[in-house]
């Protein structure tokens, strides 16, 4: 279930924002905190903002979960950013809280191997 989880939220960094906002209602709480080592930002709309600025930064990217740990309400996703040739650009990790209706929070992302 938890890797489901991962998969929608990480599919709304491709999603445009009408879509990007219904899916992170749907996935993150709705005060989300979420850090990188390029920001740290509260709430969805600053989030949706965030991963617009990603988008065009980064275009035709997604994001492919490879395998999602958790245990005691915390979860950890290892990821690929995938280019649009389906390879693989970049890796990470993301560590979240979970809420206690399921939905992500307080979401950490670390970047490996460019």
């Amino acid at each position: 279930m938890t890797k489901k989880l991962w998969e929608s939220y990480s599919a709304s960094w491709s999603m445009p924002e009408a879509d990007r906002l219904q899916r992170l209602e749907e996935t993150v709480s709705s005060e989300v905190t979420y850090t990188d080592p390029n920001i740290s930002l509260r709430g969805i709309a600053a989030f949706s903002e965030y991963m617009a600025g990603f988008q065009s930064n980064m275009p035709d990217t997604s994001f492919a979960i490879r395998e999602v740990l958790d245990h005691h309400g915390r979860t950890l996703s290892h990821w690929n950013m995938m280019g649009a040739n389906n390879t693989v650009v970049g890796t990470g990790t993301s560590f979240a809280e979970l809420t206690n209706d399921g939905k992500l929070t307080n979401i950490n992302g670390f970047f490996g191997t460019p």
